[in-house]
């Protein structure tokens, strides 16, 4: 999976404008906290709570250029199919675990975005395993929950998300009465380090952040079963929900996967972590359906699995010979880390610039005044174009619902396009060709300054 990560493109949009942030905070030694790159929210209180993640990232763009973002890349997709490998194989024995753990990394595609958010990827299956490790008896493991929650509250919002899923496996402990006293109080340091951490985005923020979705952004919108994302996800459920039928579920199935899936259903951008939280259950689920085909022609239940009245998830995992795998792990992991650092030699040299106006660049820059464009524009010419101030971009929170319900009534020639022009002193406009507000600058006596098939940079008449 880091083999293909590395060779996927540099596409996201929002990439542009996390690295410019970063080169910023990099360049001057301080937070950003204003915000700097607009003209329609100049000076306007900004904290994202990525500060970290957004150093990160352009600190992997400084140290190694384009290939060192896609490498990154790599390496957090791969934490997230290490560690939710792990939480798999205690679950199931391999041959049901790991097909289910491909199939899950494989929906994580829609999430292998060159910002922050990657972060959050990979951290959710990192925090599932100490749980589920703690859970199975290793209590040490929830000492690396808090600090792991505080570094995650500077790089991603989605840290809320952790803070969820701790207090829900800490509720569990309290209805097993199993360590019920080790996982409340990891949650609640957890919780309070988070709180005291001053460059975090502040818990009810984050948890607007993860829970909220404007649904004009296609990423926010609610999951659709034709994409092959939302089909996968949808045998997910599905699947999961016929194998609990058949077997039954313990209590954490239900306490965890509920929430998660309505979260999903909110936004498919968050469908991949009800996925990974429901790769072990089903996983065990498919595990005991399977014993029991094979040993009385029917389904086993959880406690005919385990041998106990108790309901216990996740059981310890039979991996095979262990002097088999003393003589063959490391051949295969040898080989597998020369192929996944082998693969760093392809990642992209340079991003796909072909969705922006690449070509406009050099215009932009020998004019000034406000400047209207597309949506997805705004941070590629944040950090392309730095001299002109953009009207809105990726990252929504400077910007009012007036400010972002004005950018789309002058580009959707609304009633109101004109008052919105001149409210604003647009001087220039960089737009899609085939937009109907190009033809009617035009028609106006707008002067085109520079296009092409892609974009029109019209500039208003003097």
């Amino acid at each position: 999976f880091a083999a293909a990560v590395c060779a996927s493109p540099l596409v996201d949009p929002d990439m542009w404008w996390h690295l410019a942030s970063g080169r910023w905070m990099f360049e001057h030694g301080e937070l950003l906290r204003v915000e700097i790159f607009s003209s329609t929210a100049p000076g306007t209180p900004y904290v994202v709570g990525e500060w970290l993640g957004q150093i990160v990232l352009y600190g992997a763009y400084a140290l190694a250029g384009w290939p060192g973002i896609a490498v990154l890349r790599a390496l957090l997709v791969a934490v997230a199919a290490f560690s939710l490998t792990r939480v798999a194989l205690r679950s199931a024995p391999p041959a049901i675990a790991l097909p289910l753990v491909a199939i899950a990394l494989a929906l994580s595609k829609i999430a292998w975005t060159d910002r922050p958010q990657l972060f959050t990827l990979a951290l959710v299956p990192v925090l599932l395993d100490l749980l589920t490790l703690a859970r199975l008896g290793r209590v040490r493991a929830l000492v690396a929950v808090p600090p792991l929650l505080f570094v995650w509250s500077d790089l991603h919002g989605g840290y809320a998300l952790g803070l969820v899923v701790a207090a829900i496996f800490a509720l569990d402990a309290v209805l097993e009465r199993r360590q019920a006293g080790a996982f409340v109080l990891a949650a609640a340091v957890a919780v309070a380090v988070v709180v005291a951490n001053p460059g975090a985005l502040g818990i009810l923020p984050a948890t607007a952040h993860v829970g909220t979705a404007p649904r004009a952004i296609v990423e926010e919108a609610p999951p659709d079963i034709l994409t092959p994302a939302g089909f996968v996800f949808a045998l997910f459920v599905v699947g999961s929900l016929a194998a609990f039928l058949l077997v039954g579920a313990p209590p954490l199935a239900a306490l965890l996967l509920v929430p998660l899936l309505w979260l999903a259903l909110s936004a498919q951008r968050h469908m991949v972590f009800f996925v990974f939280a429901a790769v072990p259950f089903l996983a065990q689920a498919l595990s005991t359906i399977w014993a029991g085909r094979r040993g009385r022609g029917e389904p086993a239940s959880y406690e005919a699995a385990t041998g106990t009245e108790h309901v216990s998830w996740p059981p310890r995992a039979r991996l095979g010979d262990p002097r088999q795998r003393r003589r063959l792990g490391p051949g295969v992991a040898a080989l597998l880390w020369v192929g996944a650092l082998a693969s760093a030699f392809g990642a992209p040299t340079a991003p796909d610039e072909r969705a922006y106006p690449k070509g406009a660049l050099e215009a932009l820059r020998r004019s000034s005044g406000v400047l209207l464009h597309e949506y997805d524009w705004g941070g590629y010419l944040i950090w392309s174009a730095p001299e002109r101030p953009v009207f809105v971009d990726g990252r929504l929170v400077p910007y009012s619902g007036e400010v972002l319900g004005q950018h789309r009534d002058a580009l959707m020639l609304r009633p109101r396009w004109r008052e919105v022009l001149y409210r604003h002193a647009v001087a220039q406009v960089l737009v899609d060709p085939v937009r109907p507000l190009a033809g009617a600058l035009r028609e106006d006596g707008w002067r085109v300054v520079a296009e092409s098939d892609t974009f029109v940079l019209l500039e208003r008449p003097r």
